[in-house]
């Protein structure tokens, strides 16, 4: 029997394996394989197929499993746009970015009042604010139900309904009657309009209605309302890409959200006194200011259609910042230039604050610049770089990291027990809050049932043959959880983080494969794991004892189970995907494909398939994969001594399924969208990219009954967990604990100026709106924000 000797990489897992085998990607220096391996060729001619043995089985454990990624505050976690002075703390900009800012708290300022400004919508009423007004998202309950894929309202009664706790949830198959409908929760935005020009006496947008067959009310047109639900920008800084399907870039060009896609892509720089000059950017680690510049332009969010960010650039510059709304004397940013004479706006004009917030080689030009035929100063045309920018530092300013739970993490402390687990002490009074809110509700918690919730969503599901998950809803060490944080990586509470993807890691193993040249951004998966009749979470069937392995393909194929061959071998399906976006099955794959969509070049949205089709050989990138454990013991080890290694392919000492990317692979990305970070997650109902879920009680029985659609694509570890109650419970009660209270009392930095939304159309005027007045808060907050529908979230 051969064996495999030298240093076990610390493997970035696959998605199985950060689920399961948490304990199993902890290094293991000098560990040797026990695996029989009978190769089909010589290691001297680079044989890629070799046969696998472990009499023991593969993937047949039942050992205690403890997380390697534990749930940490997100105080702990460095600002990628806005990193602290290592020596004074205080917060600085990102060194890159001095290339472009002149005044750091200017580009605050003008991003905060770009972001909350009504004037910038075409019927200056709609801002950027305005589907995020509240913890970050649009809680509205009128006119924001798009009818979907099939074009039907029904059961929603047209472009008015107005929404409530009897319509949600959307999708439940097991209701009677049942509920199946692919209408969206969404936004509304503008009425449909085609933009003519400006008239720059007065500063207002010429624009020509154009008659909306689904979005109108007798023959008058309506918001039209969007066709997904919209993300929470509080804490948005940490993504490494944007939106549900990932289409904004993580790379700012300082024109449009496709980053280094779009080839075209130039701003305008000058020398002092000289004419300006095009130049091509690219700010990496920017997907905020790559978001911030795409709902401006797009016409059913903000904008007529065909008006471009120049277009607004000249509209705004003609007008008072903030001219319809109020700003408090005491807001964080925009306080010291509130006018408090007028009442309304800034005191500031937007040419005075970009003068302040960029340097002069991007403004400094009395020479027009043609864009499209049409002639700007070097201002307007360079207001994308200016509104990206700005509103980037705005947004970055907007984290959320003390929440109770963020502030217990903090105190935490661990100690290995005896049996290998880990046991975690930590100041549990700083839970006590969260507590007191909800009692207030009516509703007990205790710090107990709070902690239960943590280790439920730290510890990964069990391993087969012990599914469904036996959690033990008595103690606060349970040894198997719900693993949550598979997908809800680190203290960012989502794997699709700059840390994840681009950064250092956060799993073991990150340094490993980083340093071998693979690429983070990607991962190689079984995509079925489902052979016990129970549905354990495993690759192969109970029992496996000879696998065969051809690195070359990716191709794997159970040879023998118990001593017995299996004719014909059984092939394991495996795909590949983008780590970060997943396919959870809350709709069917068809409706609303996400990031397996395309850009508007025709290109995928997925780095996989983006790889794929582009690159001349799509083998150069090396993608990060798990593999199988097995119980083989090392040689020499006492009788009895359990060894739970992740099998490495002999040829290049990395887990199976790690490699090169092929050309023609399997993938795994239609129908897949962002896994969006939980903090604050009580305050951004509705939920999923469809918005079809009211309540976080509701999310979590999606989840308990393994998703509502068995897509073809969707992740294999959605399978039912089958909570109880106590259980139930205690997740949802560590989520609320979530919540950091300045979001929720909306102080610093989460204050605001003055915001009217609308809010459906006027019963004796459809061509006008209702409106809904937001006040302005300062830095010492305001009223407590609702939840969505002021639902319970434990209900």
């Amino acid at each position: 029997m051969a064996t495999n000797e030298g240093e076990t990489l610390t493997p970035k897992s696959n998605f199985l394996a950060r689920a399961l085998r948490y304990v199993l990607c902890s290094k293991l220096p000098q560990a040797r394989l026990a695996l029989g391996l009978i190769a089909s060729s010589s290691l001297v001619t680079q044989a890629q197929t070799v046969t696998l043995a472990c009499p023991q089985g593969f993937n047949n454990i039942d050992a205690p499993i403890n997380p390697a990624i534990l749930m940490a505050s997100l105080k702990s976690i460095p600002n990628p746009i806005l990193p602290k002075d290592p020596t004074t703390g205080a917060r600085t900009l990102r060194a890159d970015l001095t290339n472009y800012v002149a005044d750091l708290t200017s580009a605050i300022q003008l991003g905060k009042a770009l972001f909350w400004d009504m004037q910038a919508g075409s019927d200056d009423r709609t801002s950027c604010a305005t589907c995020h007004h509240s913890a970050g998202v649009d809680v509205r309950s009128r006119n924001q139900i798009n009818p979907g894929p099939d074009k039907l309202w029904s059961p929603l009664s047209g472009t008015e309904a107005i929404l409530s706790s009897t319509n949600f949830p959307f999708t439940d198959l097991n209701a009677s009657p049942r509920r199946n409908t692919d209408n969206i929760a969404g936004s509304q935005g503008v009425r449909k309009n085609t933009y003519s020009s400006l008239d720059r006496t007065k500063g207002t947008e010429v624009v020509k209605s154009v008659k909306d067959t689904v979005f109108n009310l007798k023959g008058i047109n309506t918001r039209q309302v969007t066709v997904r639900n919209a993300s929470t920008t509080i804490n948005s800084v940490f993504n490494h890409r944007l939106f549900h399907d990932g289409r904004s870039q993580p790379d700012f060009n300082g024109v449009n959200h496709l980053g280094y896609r779009d080839k075209a892509a130039k701003v305008w720089a000058v020398s002092t006194g000289a004419v300006p000059y095009s130049v091509d950017i690219k700010i990496p680690n920017a997907a905020l200011a790559s978001q911030a510049v795409a709902p401006i332009v797009n016409d059913v969010e903000m904008s007529a259609t065909g008006r471009t960010l120049p277009d607004v650039g000249a509209k705004l510059l003609l007008r008072k910042p903030l001219g319809f709304q109020a700003v408090s004397t005491n807001d964080s940013v925009l306080g010291p230039i509130a006018d408090n004479t007028a009442g309304v706006g800034l005191k500031l004009s937007y040419a005075s604050l970009i003068q302040k917030s960029f340097k002069p080689m991007w403004w400094n030009s009395t020479k027009s610049v043609t864009l499209n035929k049409k002639s700007y100063s070097m201002m307007e045309a360079n207001f994308s770089l200016y509104w990206g920018i700005a509103i980037m530092l705005y947004e970055a300013t907007l984290v959320s990291d003390e929440s109770p739970m963020d502030q217990y993490l903090a105190s935490r402390t661990f100690t290995r027990l005896p049996d290998g687990t880990l046991e975690s002490t930590g100041n549990e009074a700083l839970l006590d809050p969260v507590i007191a809110r909800f009692a207030k509700d009516g509703i007990a918690l205790d710090r107990a049932t709070i902690l239960r919730g943590l280790r439920l969503f730290e510890l990964p599901v069990a391993p087969a043959p012990s599914y469904p998950v036996p959690m033990d809803a008595n103690t606060l060490s349970p040894r198997n959880g719900a693993g949550c944080i598979a997908c809800h990586l680190g203290a960012e509470t989502t794997s699709a983080s700059i840390r994840n993807l681009t950064g250092p890691g956060i799993e073991p193993g990150d340094t490993a494969f980083k340093s071998a040249g693979f690429d983070l951004r990607m991962e190689r998966m079984f995509s079925y794991l489902g052979f016990d009749p129970r549905g354990p979470l495993t690759p192969v069937p109970i029992g496996t004892d000879m696998i065969t392995v051809d690195s070359s393909t990716y191709t794997i194929k159970v040879g023998s189970v118990a001593g017995n061959p299996v004719n014909p071998a059984i092939a394991l399906p495996i795909v590949t995907y983008d780590s970060g976006w997943y396919n959870i099955g809350v709709r069917p794959t068809a409706e609303d494909i996400g990031l397996g969509g395309l850009d508007p070049s025709g290109l995928p949205l997925s780095w996989t398939e983006f790889l794929q089709k582009t690159l001349p050989d799509s083998r150069v990138v090396k993608i990060p994969g798990g593999g199988i454990t097995s119980q083989c013991t090392p040689p020499g080890s006492l009788p009895g001594t359990p060894f739970y290694p992740e099998v490495l392919n002999p040829y290049t000492g990395f887990p199976l399924l790690s490699g090169p990317l092929l050309p023609t692979e399997a993938t795994g990305v239609a129908g897949s969208f962002k896994a969006p970070g939980l903090r604050n997650v009580e305050l951004t109902g509705p939920y999923f990219h469809n918005g079809g879920k009211a309540t976080l009680a509701q999310v979590l029985e999606f989840y308990d009954m393994g998703g509502d659609f068995a897509n073809a694509t969707k992740s294999p570890l959605l399978v039912p967990l089958m909570f109880s109650a106590d259980q139930s419970k205690s997740l949802l009660a560590f989520l609320v604990s979530l919540t950091d209270e300045r979001v929720l009392f909306q102080k610093a930095p989460f204050d605001h100026p003055q915001l009217f939304i609308p809010n459906g159309a006027s019963p004796t005027n459809a061509a006008n709106d209702q409106l809904l007045e937001v006040p302005a808060v300062g830095s010492q907050g305001g009223p407590i924000l609702s939840r969505f529908l002021g639902l319970n979230p434990f209900k």
